[in-house]
């Protein structure tokens, strides 16, 4: 599977074949799944949720300070997950080191 000229700007479907035993490689796969349309669209509604309320304000060293909860964990890596991306240029690299866990659907 080589991320090459033909795929960039087409809609493909990777699915996960293996976990890699490196956490980089996880976090690479984790950040490619984040990439799809219906996972941004819901991050985006969470994160909004987030800003406007239950977060935590209170005063630090004379002025407020805003804790953040946490960003949401949409997505799980784990054998068998399947997500749809545009590939472009930008990933190419990304999906390079990864494409010994990842099969490609067109």
């Amino acid at each position: 599977m080589a991320a090459t000229a033909e795929m960039n700007g087409s809609k493909v479907t990777f699915t996960v074949t293996k976990l890699p035993a490196k956490e980089s490689l996880r976090k690479t796969i984790f950040r490619l799944m984040r990439q799809e349309t219906r996972v941004q669209r819901a991050l985006d509604k969470l994160a909004k949720g987030r800003a406007d309320g239950g977060n935590d304000v209170h005063q630090r060293g004379g002025r407020m300070w805003h804790s953040r909860k946490k960003a949401s964990r949409v997505v799980t890596v784990k054998t068998g997950a399947t997500f749809t991306i545009t590939v472009t240029p930008q990933l190419s690299a990304d999906l390079k080191s990864v494409e010994k866990y990842l099969s490609r659907k067109a």
